[in-house]
Formats: structure tokens, C-alpha cells, sequence
């Protein structure tokens, strides 16, 4: 009799343990599990290879013509040079684009062939894009463009009515191999748009870290989640997340996750259907434009 109360027991906590993953999601073991750039012996001895910038010749990126990129470059951690080695940004061509934009085509190899925008109302878009794909690709990245144009309108409605807070810094508990594991995005980088790094409900921290320990590349990263509260990371979203969002191509930040919503039309979730309502109103005023227009 023993003996079976103490495999209902033992049952019973199994179950416990999968509801806690399913409702608060996986937590890592180990930072250095999932973290491919984890302070380690390895690590600390690679890096005494390195130069006096931490940072190996080979991961030093291109040079850039337009000086109004400086700021962007300067930005990168040593992942994101080593995942940026090699490529080519320098337009091959140049268009106007809608509402005062400049529309660059560039080398394939520009940001992985990733579509982006940079200082200047410049959108970037790498000649691997489909000419089938550009008129939605422009879509998506002009929702960038007026992210940049009117950051306090954009930082207000996170705030209202997603919860979301903008931050130029992360919290200073936020382990120091998280926020060197962080792959920077050229769309939510500029501290003038509100910061890389944002937080849901003042607690958790969406933070997109490249997945490849040795070789980090652009479109090879996932979103971990720093829970402040707990003090710990979480591989999967929080509780509530996707009830309230759904399930967005690019999580990793608010001005990724309403540009994604605006140009698909997303209104399946309760995040897109407040975008939209207030987006209906927001875009006339951004784009200088009479509601009749």
C-alpha cells in the first residue's frame, strides 16, 4: 500500500511539472546550454586569441559608404560582426519610394538578404527579394519608416494598450551573457525609436539571441525570455502571450510585432485587433493625409 501511494505521488508531481512548463513556460537549466556565447573555460580561452576590442579580424565587418550608418555599426556586439563578416551593403541601385522614402537595392549578402530600414527614411532591400514580394515587403517596412518618424506616438500605444514598455538599456540584474547574446535589428536598434529592448507587463524581457554557438548568422536566432521578477530565462513565451498576440512571425520587439500585424492585416488576436483600430486613425495623421484622402 506503500508503495502504491508513493507512485501516485510521484505521479502526481510529474504532472505538476509538465502543467508548469505548459503554463509559465520551459526555464533553461543552464544559460550556458542555450547561450552560444556563455562565459566558459572555451570561451575565455578564445578569447585571449582575440585583438584589443575582443574581437577577431575576421569578424570585423564591411566597410559602409553613407557615414549615417556609423552609429548602427558602432552598435553591433562581437556576435553580430562575426554574423555580419562579408557582407556587401553598398546600394547598386537607387529609387524614390512612397511618402519621401529612398528605396536601395543592395547585395544579396546585405543583412542575410533581410528587407530593413536605416537612418535617412531609407529602406533597404537586398536583391534576393522577389519582385513578386517587394510591394508587401514596402508595406512592412514602412511601418518601420513611421516607427522612426513618430517613436513617442508608437511608445504610447505599446505602453496603453499592449503593455509593452521601450528601454534603451536592459535591467541591470539581466545576466551579462544574455545581453551579449542579443542579435541586434537595424529596425528596433535606434535608442531614438525607444530603445532595442522592451518588457511585457514590467516583468518579462524579450531578448532575440543568435542560436549557433560557434557560427551566429542573422536569420539562426530565437526569442528567450529574461523573467525580472524571477530572475530567470524562459525559452517560450510567458503566460497570457499568445492568447493575447497569437503567434507572430518576428516576436522580438513591438515595432517587429506591429509591422508584421499592419502589413499581413492581422486581426485574428486581441493585440492586432487594438492596432488596427487604433492604426485606422494613427496612419492619416503619420502620413500627413486627410481621412478622406
Amino acid at each position: 500500500m506503500i508503495q502504491d501511494a508513493l507512485l501516485v505521488v510521484v505521479g502526481a508531481l510529474a504532472i505538476a511539472h509538465m502543467l508548469r512548463q505548459t503554463l509559465y513556460g520551459k526555464r533553461t537549466e543552464s544559460f550556458v546550454d542555450l547561450h552560444p556565447f556563455a562565459s566558459t573555460p572555451e570561451a575565455e580561452k578564445n578569447e585571449e586569441e582575440l585583438g584589443p576590442e575582443g574581437i577577431h579580424p575576421s569578424m570585423s565587418p564591411d566597410i559602409e559608404d553613407d557615414p549615417r550608418d556609423l552609429p548602427w555599426i558602432a552598435s553591433w556586439n562581437p556576435a553580430d560582426q562575426y554574423a555580419r563578416r562579408g557582407q556587401n551593403c553598398v546600394p547598386t541601385y537607387t529609387e524614390s519610394g512612397p511618402d519621401g522614402t529612398t528605396i536601395l537595392t543592395t547585395s544579396k549578402t546585405c543583412e542575410e538578404g533581410l528587407p530593413h530600414t536605416r537612418i535617412g527614411d531609407r529602406i533597404v532591400i537586398p536583391d534576393s527579394v522577389l519582385f513578386t514580394d517587394r510591394a508587401s515587403v514596402i508595406q512592412h517596412e514602412m511601418v518601420h519608416i513611421y516607427q522612426r518618424r513618430y517613436p513617442k506616438e508608437w511608445s504610447d500605444f505599446y505602453r496603453r494598450n499592449w503593455m509593452f514598455t521601450l528601454h534603451t538599456a536592459p535591467p541591470k540584474e539581466m545576466p551579462k551573457n544574455l545581453q551579449e547574446a542579443r542579435r541586434s535589428n537595424p529596425d528596433t536598434w535606434d535608442p531614438t525609436m525607444g530603445g532595442p529592448w522592451s518588457c511585457w507587463m514590467g516583468r518579462w524581457w524579450p531578448v532575440p539571441i543568435y542560436r549557433n554557438p560557434k557560427t551566429p548568422t542573422l536569420r539562426d536566432a530565437v526569442t528567450v525570455w529574461w523573467d525580472s521578477w524571477k530572475q530567470e530565462t524562459l525559452t517560450c513565451a510567458p503566460e497570457g502571450w499568445s492568447a493575447f498576440f497569437g503567434n507572430p512571425a518576428q516576436d522580438e520587439h513591438p515595432h517587429e510585432l506591429a509591422a508584421v500585424m499592419i502589413a499581413k492585416e492581422d486581426t485574428q488576436s486581441e493585440a492586432g485587433r487594438r492596432l488596427h483600430q487604433w492604426w485606422e486613425t494613427a496612419r492619416y495623421r503619420m502620413k500627413g493625409l486627410s481621412r478622406t484622402a
